[in-house]
């Protein structure tokens, strides 16, 4: 029970969980901001759509044979998406699905952009990451080179010193040579 606890206690105090916890919170707002944009913008859009159809006038369902018109007697009655009242109704509102297929594409689609720009700037990150780390060899090659070349300068042939000190005399006596 110990080693559980510690297990569960590490798995919670890990950056992971937290980043989850924010990401679940934010997910049920973004939800909510679906639903209000679905059943107050959209549906409504397509409501008056529908109507415009002929015997779509109270929107789109299927009313069920099962369901029984309400006489003058009948207590209780219920009202029908179509206004008509109804002792037993039993309906399928094609709305309420279409609403379902529009709350997930909206979804679906702002998933789908999220995990596009995730992968987009995780690519230019690692190529940045590589063009930082060529860089940094070409600077380790160039350090190499910088080295090598004071090397070459601290080492001159004898008859290289020598043909200098000529260079520099005739240069002394004729004024003309460059150095």
């Amino acid at each position: 029970m110990k080693k559980f606890i510690q297990d569960f206690k590490a798995f919670i105090t890990r950056g992971n969980v937290l980043d989850m916890a924010v990401g679940v919170i934010v997910g049920g707002a973004f939800n909510n901001v679906v639903l209000v944009l679905n059943k107050q913008v959209l549906m409504p859009i397509v409501n008056w759509g529908l109507s415009k159809i002929s015997g779509l006038e109270y929107g789109l369902y299927t009313i069920l044979p099962n369901s029984k018109l309400a006489d003058a007697t009948t207590e209780n009655a219920i009202l029908g998406p179509d206004g008509l009242s109804y002792s037993v109704l039993n309906y399928i509102s094609w709305s309420a699905f279409i609403e379902a297929i529009f709350n997930f594409l909206f979804i679906a689609l702002t998933l789908f952009i999220i995990v596009k720009i995730v992968v987009m700037l995780s690519n230019k990150r690692k190529k940045l990451e590589e063009k930082l780390k060529k860089l940094k060899e070409s600077e380790k090659v160039q350090e190499k080179v910088e080295e090598v070349k004071e090397a070459i300068e601290k080492v001159v042939p004898e008859d290289i010193i020598i043909l200098k000190e000529i260079r520099d005399l005739l240069a002394n006596k004729s004024g003309t040579l460059d150095k």
